[in-house]
């Protein structure tokens, strides 16, 4: 049996003049270049991006970013490897625990369906807040294959949200597949981060907390 993909995020094209109108009347913008405001931050080590995109989410909210979107809870403070076991969505600060599988010999985590429902809900809850920026830490094998916070992803761009999205270099395929190739990408520990907030207003002075860094403060 065949598994079912993605819907391409970008089919929204067809509705240019409802993305308009939710952007004359709730402020919401397209990228200069009309393009949809997507960044993939691309990585090959999910504990340091783990971290990083956790210390991003973290210091945007605690500039006065109005946030929504969910980054592993704490994840910059305890040092575990394993620190996708609880996230936090960054709007309402509620915590869900995402993994069924807590068990050290474990080589995986088992994503609970449920509590990725639960996180959608917020995320499309946290929407009605206005915010400037949507997270999502994790472009995983659910939203590969339409389920996950895929829905929640396409539901910001059709607002004109700026999103930012960790994206596993092993599903850079399923990703360019999901955005028909029209997202931005950085490598995670890249100055074009930095950049690509900025030119969205949404810069914060970064403690320069790479990945190299992530790895040493976990050691």
């Amino acid at each position: 049996m065949s598994q079912s993909r993605a819907a391409p995020i970008l089919a929204f094209r067809c509705c240019e003049s409802l993305i308009g109108a939710w952007r004359d009347t709730m402020g919401y913008t397209l990228g200069r270049s009309g393009r949809p405001s997507i960044l993939a931050l691309v990585y090959s080590d999910g504990a340091a991006a783990c971290r990083t995109i956790s210390e991003l989410g973290y210091r945007l909210r605690d500039s006065g970013v109005p946030l929504a979107g969910i980054v592993a809870y704490h994840a910059t403070r305890d040092g575990t490897p394993r620190c996708d076991m609880e996230i936090e969505e960054l709007s309402s600060r509620i915590i869900l625990q995402l993994a069924d599988d807590q068990t050290p010999q474990a080589s995986g985590c088992r994503v609970d369906p449920t509590a990725m429902q639960d996180a959608a809900a917020l995320i499309s809850a946290a929407f009605q807040k206005c915010p400037e920026l949507l997270i999502v830490n994790k472009f995983g094998q659910l939203e590969a294959t339409g389920g996950g916070l895929a829905d929640a992803i396409t539901e910001a761009v059709d607002l004109g949200i700026p999103v930012v999205v960790g994206v596993p270099e092993r599903r850079l395929a399923s990703w360019r597949e999901f955005t028909n190739g029209l997202a931005e990408e950085a490598m995670i520990d890249s100055p074009r981060v930095q950049q690509w907030l900025a030119r969205r207003g949404l810069g914060v002075q970064p403690r320069r907390l790479g990945v190299q860094q992530a790895l040493t403060s976990a050691a």
